[in-house]
């Protein structure tokens, strides 16, 4: 059964009612087991961005079923993945570990060998841990989850095999990942981002996209109406996120388009209804938020600490900074251009480590490392010889300096660097030398460990762009 299958099975409409409350008849299970801990249910979006989400301000796009659940529960304004790639953002998220510290700093690539995973860690604790959906990580028996696909009967048959044990399950959507479905939106009333190239092809791509969220958002309606079906939704922590931003400018990047991601909690008589925080936290803190929510010890030799206190109400901040990590190579027709980053809740200090490299992704040069003058990159080199707004984009999306600097109070889309700015020296020094401390614990060794990675093998290179 593929993707869009889920939804055919079980009905579109049947969520939506019973999240907005309507009443029928029900199978009852149990509302506590016997252990009296939660259940966990963690939902992960696959590319969606923050501000494609209603309840994160965009009044455009349909998602009722995440919207009820910040209205539930607790919506995170500063949420962080460490790295807006699939693989190694869901490898730090069940690990606890920032991407080279686990080994899975490459796409499609494996954690090292003896980390433990959150599998491990909650079926100790007396959980059943599964995975439903798109799997992204490796090996797999490092990651003990109970697997299975993304239908609704086999997520339900989980959630009530055994009622004494408690349960933890990832939802792992495919969507809005591309390939699109096409319809549900038109073009001229997405909003356009400013960090983005307003061209026909951009529109209709985000049209596309709007598609793909809107069945999203049904997923997660299901999923919140087979916990109603048998009494769960009191008993159960659901935690919806995404595992990174959307195409140009996000994926691949180290910018808030890329790693700032949607992350809201609903936990029953834990979490007060209808509220907001900016503590600020990471993929890497979920892990040992869960043990503790478990019952659980978090593990001290990981990078990620327990935010309960915020979920509970006790504490509105957590981290101070935030780090981030991409590594190019690995990923269709990349080439050598790391990056890393710092964060504060007011500034961003980004480090291209192979400044006089080109960035290429995908979305540049398609699948065989030639870069393409179609679709959405093709429209915006085709009006960067006219526009000057569309040159720059066009110019620093593939050539940036190696230095980052922005004031994200006046510049959240991160437009205007600072990095030459005189009067942001200090500042900039001082991140640098955080993000040079935080790379040496980590064991990253910057441009060598790109260049240890292989080239993206889905087409040939030939031998005069080897070790690019």
């Amino acid at each position: 059964m593929n993707r869009r299958d889920f939804l055919k099975t079980v009905g579109l409409g049947t969520a939506s009612l019973a999240i907005q409350g309507c009443t029928g008849v029900a199978k009852q299970t149990t509302t506590k087991n016997r252990k009296g801990k939660s259940n966990i249910v963690l939902f992960l979006a696959d590319d969606q961005g923050i501000e494609d989400v209603g309840c994160y301000g965009n009044n455009i796009i349909r998602t009722p079923n995440i919207d009820r659940l910040a209205e539930e529960g607790l919506r995170f304004n500063l949420a962080f993945t460490p790295t807006a790639m699939c693989s190694p953002s869901r490898s730090a998220l069940y690990t606890g570990l920032y991407p080279h510290r686990n080994g899975c700093h490459p796409n499609h690539s494996r954690i090292k060998p003896g980390i433990k995973t959150l599998p491990y860690y909650l079926k100790s604790l007396g959980y059943r841990v599964g995975l439903a959906g798109k799997v992204h990580v490796k090996p797999k028996v490092q990651f003990p989850f109970e697997y299975m696909a993304l239908k609704p009967e086999q997520i339900e048959k989980f959630m009530t095999l055994e009622s004494d044990k408690p349960f933890c399950l990832i939802v792992a959507s495919h969507e809005p990942h591309g390939p699109h479905r096409q319809g549900g939106y038109g073009p001229d009333k997405i909003p356009m981002s400013p960090y983005r190239v307003d061209t026909p092809q951009t529109r209709q791509q985000l049209a596309n996209y709007y598609t793909d969220i809107d069945l999203l958002d049904k997923e997660v309606g299901e999923v919140l109406g087979l916990l109603k079906k048998h009494n769960l939704e009191q008993n159960t922590l659901f935690v919806y996120a995404s595992d990174h931003g959307y195409d140009i400018y996000a994926k691949w990047s180290c910018y808030d388009a890329g790693l700032h991601v949607p992350f809201i909690v609903r936990w029953p008589g834990n979490v007060k209804p209808g509220t907001v925080t900016d503590a600020m936290v990471n993929f890497v803190d979920v892990l040992p938020t869960f043990v503790e929510v478990a019952g659980g010890r978090p593990p001290e030799n990981i990078d990620g600490r327990s935010f309960l206190p915020v979920l509970v109400g006790q504490k509105n901040r957590h981290n101070e900074v935030v780090f981030g990590a991409h590594t190019t190579r690995g990923i269709i027709s990349g080439r050598a251009y790391p990056i890393r980053s710092v964060r504060t809740r007011t500034h961003k200090y980004i480090r291209n480590l192979n400044p006089e490299g080109t960035f290429q992704c995908v979305s540049t040069h398609g699948r065989n490392y030639k870069e393409i003058d179609n679709g959405v990159w093709g429209s915006w080199k085709q009006k960067a010889k006219t526009d000057t707004f569309a040159a720059k984009r066009v110019k620093t999306f593939q050539h940036r300096p190696a230095e980052e600097l922005y004031d994200l109070t006046k510049d959240p889309y991160e437009l205007k660097n600072l990095a030459d700015d005189p009067a942001q020296r200090r500042l900039l020094v001082s991140l640098a030398d955080m993000l040079d401390t935080w790379m040496k614990q980590q064991g990253d060794r910057g441009m060598e460990a790109e260049m240890a990675v292989p080239l993206h093998k889905s087409r040939t290179v030939g031998k005069r762009n080897k070790g690019n």
